[in-house]
């Protein structure tokens, strides 16, 4: 589980579980948030309940200055850290990042006919754009690949993917009370009853927590009626680290329901589009891999991995002087 979802575990500031019954899944009510303001006036935990409120209601400039407040006062690391992450989840993002695919030839005896693929990075509208700007990789329908023709033993390859992200934070609020289903409508309360049915792992299996969770969620929606996607993509905790994180999507309105942080906070975890959660692509390409490698060879051990880091654009430019790569194509 990441930092960010163990924190939240922590500290569960929940409006949708505690704000005096006023929040409901669907809708912030305005009488809400002003008795927010009153309870703020106190002081203690009722500032951070205001800010995350206004949050969830799509005021992010004003919930950043509470979050920024309540910063100010906290004498915990954990909750220091939590709202960090609030503040920059309030914050418009336009940044840089490199996704770098790592293959490792472990074995004695040279790899050959190497064909490596990832899930297409896609835009996220209305609030996400992602530009790719470079790679050793070829577009093909909603994959890319790259084909390695050797790799010797004992060495290592790096594939960059080179993107701009400029992602608003964003709110799907008022949520609808209905979503098509294959036989008639899926209420949102039914929705809400399906991630609560979700187990939430003790021990990591698999490739994470989340995805697990968000392939019991997928498979259970269908039972019921409803289809969702599953898609990948980072959490960003702290100033500069990026970790991998799974969830679910409605793809009729592309509504994320994350139910790794439903369980933590019931109204972030439908329909919230903060930017410290950064979605990059459908999974449902790769069964849920960021890269899948194939090669003919039974006797080769192959270490693969990806790694996402943020990096500036003097980084950026002199990485293209000393390793050219192609602009994205389309074959």
């Amino acid at each position: 589980m990441s930092i960010l979802l163990a924190v939240l575990l922590s500290y569960a500031y929940s409006p949708g579980d505690s704000s005096w019954n006023l929040v409901t899944l669907g809708n912030i009510p305005e009488r809400a948030i002003l008795f927010a303001e009153l309870a703020a006036k106190e002081g203690g935990r009722s500032a951070v309940d205001l800010a995350t409120m206004l949050e969830m209601a799509g005021r992010f400039t004003e919930a950043e200055h509470c979050y920024s407040l309540a910063l100010n006062s906290a004498n915990d690391p954990l909750l220091s850290e939590w709202l960090e992450n609030r503040i920059s989840g309030s914050r418009t993002l336009d940044t840089l990042v490199i996704l770098s695919t790592v293959i490792s030839n472990m074995s004695d005896a040279d790899a050959i006919d190497i064909s490596v693929e990832i899930p297409l990075p896609v835009s996220h509208t209305p609030y996400q754009r992602i530009e790719l700007l470079a790679s050793a990789f070829v577009a093909e329908g909603n994959l890319m690949a790259q084909h390695i023709d050797l790799l010797p033993s004992r060495t290592t390859l790096v594939l960059p993917l080179i993107l701009h992200i400029t992602q608003h934070p964003y709110n799907f609020r008022p949520l609808p009370a209905h979503y098509p289903g294959i036989a008639g409508s899926v209420s949102l309360e039914d929705i809400s009853s399906l991630i609560r049915s979700i187990p939430m792992p003790e021990t990591e299996t698999g490739p994470g927590p989340c995805l697990e969770i968000a392939y019991l969620l997928r498979d259970r929606a269908a039972d019921a009626g409803l289809e969702l996607h599953i898609t990948g993509g980072l959490l960003r905790t702290g100033t500069d680290s990026l970790l991998f994180h799974a969830w679910n999507q409605i793809p009729v309105n592309g509504m994320p329901i994350d139910a790794a942080l439903f369980f933590a906070d019931s109204l972030r975890g439908i329909g919230h589009c903060p930017t410290d959660i950064i979605p990059l692509w459908n999974y449902e390409y790769t069964d849920g891999h960021e890269v899948s490698v194939f090669y003919p060879q039974q006797n080769i051990n192959l270490d693969i991995s990806m790694q996402a880091a943020f990096a500036d654009p003097d980084f950026i430019e002199r990485l293209l002087k000393l390793f050219p790569m192609c602009l994205i194509t389309r074959k």
